[in-house]
């Protein structure tokens, strides 16, 4: 062989390198693995009238893993992303989401409503609005972990069951300036399904077909009558998923054997990966405007979770 055959050849393989280098940056991380990001965190607590006091845990990015490490600057200021358990829960039983979500470049604070035990969808409501509030506070503080970290003009949020149903209040309530927002196994509560026909920005609803606590259908329900059509809207559900699912692993492994909830078809982890690839997606398209992760929402991906049974029904309206 030529020396000029080689150097070509050599030639030729550098450009493919460098062009499947250039492929898989441009592709995303799949939304269902961990994020890039390092977690720090640390614990917070605040006021909000009438209810009292909220107890939260604020994430963010950081440089490493742990308690009050630094914020990793590189990419900051960052979304931020309200997070809430529901009816009997705390914030430590759901804590799987605002770590995943923090991993992809979010400001997350997770709380506790003063009263756990409350069918009152408006407490979880205010805590979603005052969540907001102290992470503006908290962003505005020279003391702060996440002093400078947090971009108020971004703000997404996800609950889950009485919290999901305080996502969808807080969310079609004035004054709440959320971007974009998921609600887990929201009940229909008249409050909730009241602020839901206000709702203007993209929101995403899932449920597990198996659920025991918040029927499908009247999820279902809340997207096709609540949800007006002018507004971005999907909803999905989970074949073989139930309403702990949702939660811990560790926790939803002691509930299902004290009986709280119909049995699940999947296991924990499958509900969580097929979970956290639609809430991820859905935070990246619609709060970091990156179009790579429509495929998994509405594109391929999500047509193929169809097909494969993985999910039991999806719909989405773009007006």
């Amino acid at each position: 062989m030529k020396i000029y055959d080689i150097v070509l050849s050599f030639g030729v393989v550098l450009l493919l390198l460098f062009i499947s280098v250039l492929w898989v940056s441009a592709s995303p991380v799949p939304p269902d693995r961990s994020g890039p990001f390092h977690v720090g965190w640390y614990k917070i607590w605040y006021r909000v009238h009438p209810y009292g006091v909220y107890s939260a845990t604020i994430r963010y990015p950081a440089t490493r893993d742990g308690w009050r490490t630094p914020l990793e600057i590189s990419q900051a200021p960052y979304p931020g992303i309200v997070v809430a358990n529901g009816f009997a829960g705390s914030e430590w039983n759901i804590k799987w989401i605002p770590k995943h979500l923090t991993s992809y470049g979010y400001v997350t604070l997770c709380f506790t409503p003063p009263h756990k035990i409350s069918g009152n969808a408006t407490q979880w409501a205010s805590g979603f609005r005052g969540g907001f509030e102290t992470l503006r506070r908290q962003n505005s503080s020279q003391v702060s972990s996440i002093h400078g970290g947090f971009n108020n003009e971004t703000r997404g949020a996800i609950g889950l069951s009485m919290g999901g149903g305080g996502c969808v209040e807080a969310t079609g309530t004035p004054g709440s300036y959320i971007d974009a927002a998921v609600a887990l196994a929201p009940p229909g509560l008249p409050s909730v399904l009241s602020a839901a026909h206000n709702i203007t920005i993209p929101t995403q609803l899932q449920v597990g077909t198996n659920d025991g606590w918040v029927p499908p259908a009247s999820v279902l329900n809340m997207y096709t009558d609540a949800l007006t059509n002018n507004t971005i809207k999907e909803f999905l559900a989970i074949t073989g998923g139930n309403h702990i699912g949702f939660i811990d692993e560790f926790y939803a492994r002691f509930a299902a054997r004290h009986g709280f909830d119909n049995p699940a078809n999947i296991t924990v982890e499958q509900q969580h990966n097929v979970s956290r690839r639609y809430f991820t997606a859905w935070f990246q398209y619609y709060l970091k405007h990156l179009g790579e992760y429509g495929t998994y929402i509405f594109g391929d991906d999500a047509q193929h979770d169809l097909d494969t049974k993985v999910l039991a029904d999806l719909r989405f309206h773009i007006p």
